[in-house]
Order: structure tokens, then sequence, then C-alpha cells
């Protein structure tokens, strides 16, 4: 079985509890709880250590786990089971297990690889070994089993062959023990084996663990409890605490610096005391560990016990000054409120109001027992004392408990918050606000008050005659109040004017101010509004707390009491000691290159090629608590915003090189780290491609000259043959608008001559008419004057007729024109009349006017009538002709 070892580097570490320091007694520190597959089923955990950066250490079943308070990592090594372990810093540890034990060392990828050690692996030669403890003794590894001693020094192994069967060896002060069974205690100096003392006959105690106090060597053993060696002598220590680990048998032990002690046990789970005996926590299922057996136990530097559980790993906060009440065995739910009157603890839960002696909260007892007070059954919100009686805000309404009687006013269900305000009580209720008023010894119901409804969870008075209410989901009213608490006036402030959600209202002195989820406001009296002010460093908080208006309550002047889920949690003010840690150190944990087909882990000043220009970086403080970090790539980028994350993904990073710098801020201190790498830049900058890409270059200018001349003689003699073909084309350009010209020139003569024509036709034909006129005139009155001549008697005869026919000519109509239109046209005329059988002689008359271009104007003066008849022939003559409106009438003459 394993038996625990004392590491050697407990006082490097800075690990230990400042001298004297006193750990809060009240409740449990914070407890974290790891599963087998967190750490990768690595089997139970045998021995744990820490380095001194603070990373965690476990020899586990099949391997060595690694922790370093964020990731598990596991090596596997020996093949045999991992017993004990020896952590000389992170990059070089020694473990033991079945018939082996080796060295790990850490190789630049950060991953650790094992070497065995041990000579008679290969030929066991029916050596059956198990390497339980590992020590380091003057600058010596030792190696421990049962019946051998291995001593490695300036990488050369020693071993030493005993007759004992040891079941156990543990370093003190320096010095190393070991335990013989039926033997007794033996001291292992310069390289041999000395009897400090024997056991009695009748006591042959296993030892489980070893510690130096009062200038007296103790002991603890598995089943027998405490002894202690003193004056030559081993005497069994008769207390409570010994009768206690005699019962739980001890398995595993650690010191925690001079002040306390742990133990673990196979049955109870884990006792811390202090040197006196007295028990500090007693921690088992009933508080929330996985088992009560526990394996192994080590105080690392960072304040916290680490137990090897026979199921699982957890770990305590001791260094903290917030403990834990945690309802494991649902004996009083989750805790909403709490007072203390009379040294008496009274605790609101889910479940009602429940009592304990404030002395029974002190975590020295299996759990912790609560009384329900019978009668309080359901939710209670509120607790607060009043005339040294106390006043419970529950669900069904107002209760009064007071010389261990609990009675219920009448009033209102459902009480968030209780407010004393002179000779008045005021509730906050699901609806609205009571008013209660003292009548003789009791407290009578008045009245609800008027205007403000809603669930009223916040009443503050800012001062006597001002009420703040929160209404959640509502927002905030202030009401100014009368004598009598009715409302005269009153401002909303709707939730909705806050950024963040949980609207929580505080008064600090006279002032009011409201704290959001993300912000806080101070409340201007002046301007009647609320202003945003600096958003404060956030203050201590349990684990869990419940979120809104659930705020931390000072129960007496060393302690304050959180309301958390399943249970509560207690702040010891008073606190002011903290574990004297090392200096934190800031560790790279993972650095992988990759894409989107393959990831390779690299180190810094590794050179990447330009495929893998994507990293994944892991950064770690190991172990500590309330840790942030911020990063910069290069000088040129800023600082990113403190953040808890770990994690920094670089994708696709240019060629070049770089330095990532990551710092991180934690209890004060500050501490960075540098990573440098390069990433390669692809064939196509490289300087055989620049090369290339000259020779190349030249040839394009070449090439581009060469086309360049070729292209300008082309473009000369396109040039050239553009020129020409321009000049052509403004040749023939001229010649059709000579053409053209001419053609004008010769329509414009065809028109005049066309006039010049028909005004000659006109005019020969009233000449021709008068000419014939004339001549037939001249020729008759030449026959008369004959007639005349030949017969003078007959002269007065004639000459009357000669005059007769004068007048006759001179008055005659004229038809002689309208004869010779006739006549001219009979051709057009014929055509006409083919195609038009139903044409009169006056219509095909109009249709040779109109042929030889007279208007109807024109026509209407030869033909001695109105213009207007002249247009109403011209359409009847259309109609006829069956033109239609867009036909030209002049077009269809001229075409026959």
């Amino acid at each position: 079985m394993k038996l625990k070892t004392t590491n050697f580097f407990l006082f490097v570490l800075g690990s230990l509890l400042a001298f004297g320091q006193t750990i809060p007694q009240k409740g449990m520190p914070l407890l974290t709880n790891y599963t087998p597959q967190q750490y990768h089923q690595q089997g139970k955990v045998w021995d744990i250590a820490s380095a001194p950066n603070g990373m965690v250490y476990m020899a586990a079943d099949r391997g060595l786990l690694e922790f370093d308070g964020k990731q598990w990592k596991a090596y596997q090594g020996s093949a045999g089971f991992n017993r004990s372990l020896l952590v000389i810093n992170d990059s070089l540890i020694y473990t033991g297990s079945d018939l082996d034990f080796g060295v790990w060392t850490r190789n630049m990828f950060q991953d650790f690889e094992y070497a065995s050690l041990y000579p008679f692996k290969e030929n066991p030669q029916q050596i059956n070994e198990e390497f339980w403890d590992i020590h380091y003794v003057n600058e010596s590894v030792v190696f421990v089993s049962s019946q051998y001693i291995y001593v490695y020094q300036n990488q050369q192994l020693t071993r030493i062959t005993t007759t004992n069967n040891f079941t156990g060896s543990f370093s003190v002060d320096n010095t190393l023990y070991l335990a013989d069974k039926n033997k007794g205690l033996y001291v292992f100096e310069n390289a041999k084996i000395d009897l400090m003392f024997s056991f009695p006959d009748d006591l042959q105690p296993e030892i489980a663990g070893m510690y130096s106090w009062n200038n007296n060597l103790h002991l603890v053993s598995k089943n027998a409890g405490l002894f202690v060696y003193s004056n030559n002598k081993l005497k069994p220590v008769n207390t409570d605490l010994s009768a206690k680990l005699e019962q739980g048998n001890v398995f595993s032990f650690e010191q925690i610096s001079d002040a306390y002690l742990a133990f673990g046990t196979v049955l109870q789970g884990l006792y811390i005391t202090d040197m006196n005996g007295n028990v500090i926590h007693h921690v088992n299922k009933y508080k929330g560990l996985f088992s009560n057996t526990i394996l192994s136990l080590h105080y690392g530097n960072s304040g916290k016990m680490w137990l090897g559980l026979d199921y699982g790993i957890s770990s305590l906060l001791l260094n903290h000054n917030i403990t834990y009440f945690y309802d494991f065995r649902g004996d009083f739910g989750t805790g909403y409120t709490a007072t203390v009157i009379n040294e008496q603890f009274y605790l609101g839960t889910n479940q009602g109001l429940y009592k304990s002696s404030w002395s029974d909260l002190d975590n020295n007892k299996s759990f912790n027992s609560f009384q329900l007070v019978s009668g309080t059954e359901g939710q209670v919100w509120t607790l607060q004392k009043i005339d040294n009686k106390l006043f419970i805000g529950h669900d069904k309404g107002l209760y009064i408990w007071s010389d261990n009687n609990l009675y219920k006013p009448e009033g209102p269900t459902g009480v968030w918050t209780i407010v004393r305000h002179k000779d008045f009580i005021l509730t906050g209720n699901y609806n609205g606000i009571a008013v209660f008023e003292k009548s003789g010894n009791e407290w009578v119901f008045q009245k609800k008050m008027d205007l403000i409804l809603g669930s009223c969870n916040q009443l503050i008075f800012e001062n006597d005659s001002t009420l703040w209410v929160n209404i959640p989901n509502f927002g905030l009213i202030r009401a100014l109040l009368d004598k009598n608490l009715n409302p005269v006036d009153r401002k909303i402030f709707p939730d909705s004017l806050f950024a963040g959600t949980a609207l929580s209202l505080e008064k600090h002195e006279r002032n009011i101010q409201l704290q959001t989820s993300t912000s806080q406001y101070l409340f201007d009296s002046r301007s009647n509004q609320f202003e945003l002010g600096e958003n404060p460093k956030q203050p201590q908080m349990a684990e869990n707390t419940l979120t809104g208006v659930y705020q931390p309550l000072p129960l007496q002047s060393d302690y304050a009491f959180y309301p958390v889920f399943n249970g509560f949690a207690l702040k010891y003010l008073n606190y002011t000691g903290q574990v004297a840690q090392a200096s934190p150190t800031l560790v790279f944990r993972d650095i992988q290159a990759f894409n989107n087909f393959e990831q390779r882990a690299i180190v810094s000043g590794d050179e990447l090629p330009p495929r893998l220009n994507s990293l994944n970086i892991t950064f770690v403080v190991p172990n500590r608590n309330d840790v942030e970090y911020q990063y910069k790539l290069n000088k040129t980028m800023d600082w990113s915003v403190w953040s808890p994350d770990n994690t920094v993904s670089l994708i696709g990073l240019k060629h070049g090189r770089y330095k990532f710098n990551v710092r991180a801020r934690t209890s004060g201190h500050l501490v960075e780290s540098e990573l440098t790498f390069r990433v390669l830049a692809p064939w196509y900058f490289s300087w055989p491609a620049f090369v290339v890409y000259l020779v190349v270059i030249g040839l394009i200018i070449l090439a581009i000259r060469y086309k360049h001349k070729s292209s300008l003689k082309k473009q000369q003699h396109l040039c050239l043959l553009n020129e020409q073909n321009a000049l052509l084309a403004q040749e023939e350009k001229h010649r059709e608008k000579i053409s053209t010209l001419e053609q004008q020139k010769l329509m414009d003569e065809y028109e005049q001559l066309k006039q010049q024509l028909k005004a000659k036709t006109i005019e020969l034909a009233g000449k021709a008419k008068e000419n014939e006129d004339k001549n037939r005139l001249l020729l008759s009155i030449k026959e008369k004057f004959e007639i005349i001549q030949n017969d003078p008697y007959t002269s007065k005869v004639r000459l009357a007729e000669i005059r007769r026919m004068l007048d006759a000519y001179i008055n005659t109509e004229d038809k002689t024109f309208e004869i010779q239109m006739d006549e001219l046209h009979q051709e057009f005329f014929k055509q006409l009349k083919e195609l038009q059988p139903s044409l009169s002689g006056n219509d095909l008359r109009w249709c040779a006017y109109l042929k030889v271009g007279l208007n109807s104007k024109e026509i209407a003066e030869i033909l001695n009538i109105q213009p207007s008849s002249a247009y109403i022939s011209r359409s009847r003559l259309r109609k006829k002709l069956g033109l239609k409106p867009e036909e030209d009438l002049y077009d269809y003459l001229n075409a026959i």
C-alpha cells in the first residue's frame, strides 16, 4: 500500500502558511472535484507533488499526470503502476512503479519522455519490487522498495541490500527514516542503515507518516492512532484525534508548514488539525468528496490541498477567507438570508427557517446539523433583527420569532424585504408595500401604501421622507412620503434607462447608488437623475453566489454571509494572512502551427513553413486563481484587453519574424514571457525565384520592346492606309455632296421650268385662243367688207352686223382654254377613264388642272368659282378616286 512521502522541496516552493496563521474554522474550504474522465482515465493517484512554478504532478496507475489548473496531460512511461514521484522541477521528475523506476525529462516540445533507471527490468530473477517512495537526500535521489535501497547520484546507480522488510520511508527535517513493521524505525545516513529504536513487542504499528514537533518525533500509524518518540521511548498519544484516526484508518499524511497537519483516511475522509490535535476541518462525502478513501495528499504552493481519492481527485483551497456549506445531504436547501442572535445562527432557505448554534458551524464534524423551525416551511426571503426579535420575510407573509415562539401578524403574503422606519415596519411584498404599526407589544397590519404596486424586492430610505423602491422588470421608484407614509410625489426610473440587468440599490452614507450586472450609477439629488459612475473593482465574491439583490450580509464583526446555490458561504473578515507563495511563473503550455490539413508542435525560435502560418498558443500561470492575461504580437501591436482566457489563435500570418509577448497578473504580481518564431517566405519569395523573376522580366521587356517596334510599324502603316482611306472617303463625300447639290439644282430648275411651262401653257393657250378668235373675227369682218364693197347698198346693214359681231366677240364667254386643255390631255383622260369610269368630264378637267400643278385657288379663278367650292370639289374628287386620307392626290395623278 502507498506510503506518503514528505516532499523535500516543500520549503523551497514557498508553499507554507505563515507561522501562526489561523485557517478559518467555520465552513469548508472551496472544494473542486475532478472525475477520472477529466484526467484521461489514468486510474488511481498514489502520489502528488508540485514544481516550483506551481505545476502539479501525480503518479497514477497508467502514467504520469500533469495539471496546470486548466488542462490535464497524461504521459505513458513504465509498464507497471506508478506508485511514487519526486519533482525536482517542471522539467525533471523521478517516478517509481512496479518493478521499475526512472526519470522523466521534458523535450523541446514541452512533452515528457521517460527513461527507465531500473537495472533488473529485463531479468527480474524472481525479484518482486514496488517502489512506493522516492526521496532527495544529500543531492542524491533515493528509491526505496521493501527490500532494497537504490541511490542515484551523478548518473550512477548504487543498490544497498538489507535484511529488512520496509513498510514505509519518510523524510523529516532532511533525515530519511525507514520503518520495518517487525523490527522498528531505522535512519539512513551516509549510505548506511542504523536502527533508531525497536517497536515494543506488543506494538507493531504500520507507519503512514511522520513529523517533528516540540523537538519530538511524532508517528502517524495506519490503524493505531498517533505516537510520540520522546526520551528514547515510543508512547501512544491518547487524544480524541488519535482515536478518530484509529477508527478512520489513516492511509496518507501531509504536514502543512509547522502549524497544521492533514490526515487522509480510508473510512472517514480528510482531517486537518492544528499541531495540538484540534480538528479544524473534517471533509468527507457528506461535504462533497467523491469518496472517503484518500490515497494521497499534497499541499501545493498555491494554497491548495490536493487529494488523490479512491475515485477521482479533489482540491481544497485552504488559503482563502471564504468557506462553504453545501447541502449535499438535503438538510436545508439554498440559503437566501441569515442572522445571528444570542449565539444562535438562523438561516432562511427555500425550505424554511433553520437554526443552529453558532459554534456548530465549525467544520470539525462529519456534517453540520440544522434544525427546522416548525411552521416556517416554505421560502424565506429575508431575516431582520428588530427589538431583539427575529422578523421573517416569508412566501406566506410576515412572521415574528421571539422567545422560541412563532406568530404571524395579519397582512399580505409574499414578503421580500423588511425595513423599520420610525414607529412603523414596511415590508416589500409580491404586490406593493405593507405598513405595520406597533400596538402594545405586537405589530399590527395598518394598510397597503398607495400608488406603488408590483413586486417590491428592495426598500431603502434615502432620508426620513424619501423612499426608494426596486421593482424587478419595471425599474425604480423614488417616493416622497408624508408623516402618515402616504406618497405625495414620486418619480419612476424605468429599468431601460440602465445598462445591464439585476438592478440592486445600495446606500453609502447619504448617497444612493445603483449597481447592475455591468455598470454602477450614482443618484444626483440636485438634477434628480442617475449619472453613470466609474465601474469599481468588483468585490470579492463567493463561488456560485446568487445573482440579483442578494448581497453579502454582515453576521458578526468577524463574518459575512453569502447566499449561494444549494447552500451558503461565510467570509472571515479578519483573515489577513496569506500563503507565502512563490512568485508566479508564466508558462507556454502548447504551441501548435496548423492549417486545414495538418498541425505541428513548435518551440520558441522555430522557423515555420509558409503553409503552416496559423498558430494556437496556450499559456498559463499554473494552479493560480483569478489570473488574467494579455498579449501582443510584435511592437506595432497594442496589448490586448485583460482576460482570463489563456489561449490565443494567430491566423494567416505573413512571412517574416515575429515576437509574441504575453503577461499575466495575479495577487499583485505581474509576470511576462516571450515567444519568437519566423514564418518562412513561400518559394515564390525565395532568392532563386527572384533571379528567375529578373530573367523573366528582362525577357518580357525585350519582347515588349520588339513587339512595341513591330506594333509601331504596323500602326504607321495602318495610319497611312487610314489616311488614304480617309482622303478617299472625303473625296467620295465631296463627290456625293456635289452630286446632291447638282441634283438639287436640277430639281430646282425642273420645278422652275415646270412652273414656267405651266405659265407658258396657260399663256400660250390664251394667246392661241385670242389669236384664233381674232382671226375668225377678222375673217368675218373681211367677208362683210367684201360684201359691202360688192353691194354698197347693203353697207348699212353689213356695218350693223359687223358691229354686232364685235359686240358678240367682246361679250362672248371664252371656252378656248377649256377646249385646249382638253385637247392637250386626251391621253391622260383616256387612262384615267380606264381606271375610274365613273369620272365626269368636269372631274377629268379637275384632274388635268391638278396634274399641271394648279392649286385649288388658281383653279377657282379659272372656273370663276369660290375657293371653298373648289375645296369641296377636290374632296369629292378624292372620294371618287378612292384615295385614303394619307395618300396624296397630286402624286396619284402624276403616277398615271
